[in-house]
């Protein structure tokens, strides 16, 4: 956990359209934030509508600040985390794991971020590498998962290596597998029997989907450095997709997953700070940890 810069002067506002045409609070927000931003000398940028692999933001950018869900999130920060820029949530969606509480109020939220008055956190980011049955090359980023998934109603059928070693359980049969960052490990992870770890633990966390009886694992715990691989056995019969936070590969034969060099750096408010882990550990649970009534 790192203090935010002293004070920030560019922003940029990231917002799913689709999101903002559905949910009339969010364009408020937006207008919203952008005149109490701009009144206090801080110059912002909107990338509303626009792809994100065209979002080139000048150099010197300060901030993204993202309205939306974990969801909204997930889309931005992985495909933008080579920039290094913080993302400074603030939450439109459902939970918001990885957001700010808007119901502080906009001008705080404006106040925080013109200050940098908030904790930078950095989480760790997988990356993957596949190929499918043409010998075509995939890649991807997971900020909270990567996992494979069946295609067809035939099961997965899987020969795993951790760190360049077999597994005794090969060859596996399931409907999927998860790896998942800490970040990730209370979400899909988690409800398929997956184990929920602290966000700030060293560990990846794999998970089988509706694994064969012969299978012994429910959940494996890893080193962070931990690269998987996965062969995929049958492929033509046994159609397998890797997903990406959200984007999908299809028909692969083989996937390789590891965590990548870059960090994603998630905002949040200062006061939270000490017991930021115990929070997310907290809200998987249904519940909150703590008295504030601000919920990261």
């Amino acid at each position: 956990m790192e203090n935010a810069k002293p004070r920030v002067r560019k922003c940029a506002l990231l917002a799913d359209i689709r999101q903002l045409r559905n949910k009339p609070e969010m364009q408020r927000a937006m207008t919203a934030l952008t005149s109490l931003l701009g009144s206090d000398g801080v110059e912002v940028i909107s990338y509303v509508d626009v792809p994100i692999e065209a979002i080139k933001p000048d150099p010197d950018l300060d901030l993204f600040v993202v309205l939306g869900g974990d969801g909204s999130m997930i889309q931005f920060a992985g495909q933008l985390s080579s920039l290094d820029i913080p993302f400074y949530g603030l939450n439109y969606g459902n939970v918001g794991f990885m957001m700010n509480n808007p119901q502080e109020g906009l001008r705080q939220h404006a106040n925080k971020i013109k200050r940098g008055n908030f904790m930078v956190h950095p989480f760790p980011l997988l990356e993957m590498l596949a190929r499918d049955l043409n010998g075509n090359s995939h890649e991807g980023v997971g900020l909270n998962d990567i996992y494979l998934q069946r295609m067809t109603p035939q099961s997965c059928k899987v020969n795993i290596t951790l760190g360049g070693h077999s597994l005794p359980i090969n060859p596996l049969l399931c409907d999927g597998l998860i790896v998942a960052t800490p970040l990730g490990s209370t979400a899909y992870s988690y409800n398929v029997t997956g184990s929920m770890v602290a966000i700030n633990a060293e560990v990846l966390t794999l998970t089988p989907v509706a694994a064969a009886r012969s299978c012994p694992v429910s959940c494996m715990m890893l080193p962070l450095s931990t690269e998987i691989t996965f062969e995929i056995l049958e492929p033509k019969k046994r159609r397998v997709q890797v997903v990406s936070d959200g984007q999908n590969h299809g028909d692969v034969t083989y996937a390789k997953i590891w965590t990548s060099d870059r960090k994603v750096k998630l905002c949040f408010a200062p006061e939270f700070a000490k017991t930021l882990a115990m929070r997310f550990i907290a809200k998987a649970c249904g519940g909150d940890f703590g008295n504030g009534s601000s919920k990261n």
